[in-house]
């Protein structure tokens, strides 16, 4: 069944060398990206037992109702018990009434999401295929498919929201934020999208280091209110928050999480926007390249804060392909962007090899081999033992803070 990745990094590599180089609008091209986003739909929505928390989606699945007479009570029950919000719920009612199948809700979910990334990849790039060879490989086509599903729709809406903010329509972003937050609670962040921009140097890296720095040292002390804010507090979004605050890293943890979110998405995002076509566009690349670092900022110091970097994920990727494609085009600091490419590809590599003991396999696992629907073989749910590792704090060592 791993044919179908083949396939899918087949397909792209070629196009990417048949199309990529393309800047004009040319109809081939735009059919060749509308094409793989079908393919990336479908190979979502086939899947069977693929990831980790897609054992809880297809778990939770079986006890929603199928009517919709109870659909207000158990919205209010998953709200207040696990922490879902009432979209998410309403959408698996829907599915659960209408079709009985959880397969459903993971088409209607990686329609979603791949539908709005190809779409705000058609709005800043030529690179489409290497941005989707990125997409893959980082494994955050598999993250937001299949991992991150409730969030997926949140990203899909306010990814939507913020293109349209940076076209003139500002109204529109401020309509769709209510209806991302009704997925999942992390669209809050995007609150910030509209108050972040400065301008842009190699200063604004520097000071943002450092800042980032003095977060880490403060963060015992900062994750400790948030700790015995949340303590004081009922139901599932205390315990969620109580158990990020409990995330932390050693010195080695914040160098590489500061290269991963900060360093190297700074190189990469600025170099391409020096390299944008024509100043507005510059403008708008420069407003996602500083809410990268606000974000970088965050989720390079304060463990339990990686997650929000989702939200600026795919304009990141995006800048990456042409950051990528300036290097192999262009022999200005050729290695110094050489050196940031590899260095970004095995940082994004380097979670493949995530090991969990109770089950003898890597983080990679989750997604190879492809399981498909045409096979429930029960076999797959040894990946739920690997996350049931995977989320819990058991003994991480430096990894779990010590809050008194």
């Amino acid at each position: 069944m791993s044919i179908f990745y083949l396939i899918f990094i087949l397909l792209a590599a070629y196009f990417s060398y048949r199309y990529d180089s393309i800047e004009e609008y040319d109809s081939h091209k735009q059919h060749r990206l509308w094409l793989m986003c079908g393919y990336m739909i479908c190979l979502a929505g086939f899947s069977y037992g693929l990831g980790g928390d897609k054992f809880t989606y297809m778990d939770e699945f079986e006890f929603y109702p199928s009517t919709f007479s109870e659909a207000f009570d158990y919205i209010i029950t998953g709200l207040l018990t696990r922490g879902q919000m009432p979209l998410w719920t309403l959408v698996n009612i829907m599915c659960k009434s209408v079709f009985d199948s959880f397969y459903v809700v993971q088409f209607v979910q990686s329609a979603a999401i791949n539908i709005a990334v190809c779409y705000i990849v058609s709005k800043y790039t030529h690179r489409y295929f290497l941005f989707l060879l990125l997409y893959f490989f980082s494994l955050k086509y598999f993250i937001f498919n299949c991992e991150v599903m409730r969030e997926g729709f949140a990203l899909a809406i306010m990814m939507i929201g913020m293109h349209w903010y940076m076209n003139g329509k500002k109204w529109l972003f401020y309509v769709l934020l209510p209806f991302a937050l009704m997925f999942h609670i992390s669209a809050f962040v995007a609150i910030l999208f509209p108050f972040v921009n400065f301008k842009l140097s190699w200063k604004t890296l520097y000071i943002a280091i450092v800042i980032s720095f003095g977060l880490w040292l403060a963060s015992d002390f900062i994750m400790g209110k948030v700790f015995s804010l949340a303590f004081g507090g009922e139901g599932a979004f205390a315990e969620k928050a109580i158990l990020y605050s409990m995330r932390s890293s050693t010195i080695f943890g914040f160098i590489r999480s500061a290269f991963t979110f900060l360093v190297f998405p700074f190189i990469t995002m600025y170099t391409a926007t020096l390299y944008a076509p024509t100043e507005s566009q510059r403008e708008i690349l420069e407003k996602y390249t500083s809410v990268m670092v606000l974000f970088g900022v965050m989720a390079g110091a304060l463990a339990g804060f990686s997650r929000i970097y989702n939200y600026i994920t795919i304009p990141y990727l995006i800048l990456f392909a042409e950051f990528v494609f300036i290097t192999l085009s262009n022999r200005e600091h050729f290695i110094i962007r050489l050196g940031t490419t590899a260095g970004t590809l095995l940082l994004m590599l380097l979670p493949y090899f995530d090991y969990y003991k109770s089950t003898n396999a890597f983080f990679y696992e989750y997604y190879y081999p492809y399981t498909c629907i045409l096979n429930e073989d029960k076999q797959v749910y040894v990946r739920q033992i690997t996350h049931i590792e995977s989320v819990g704090m058991g003994d991480k060592g430096n990894n779990v803070r010590e809050i008194e």
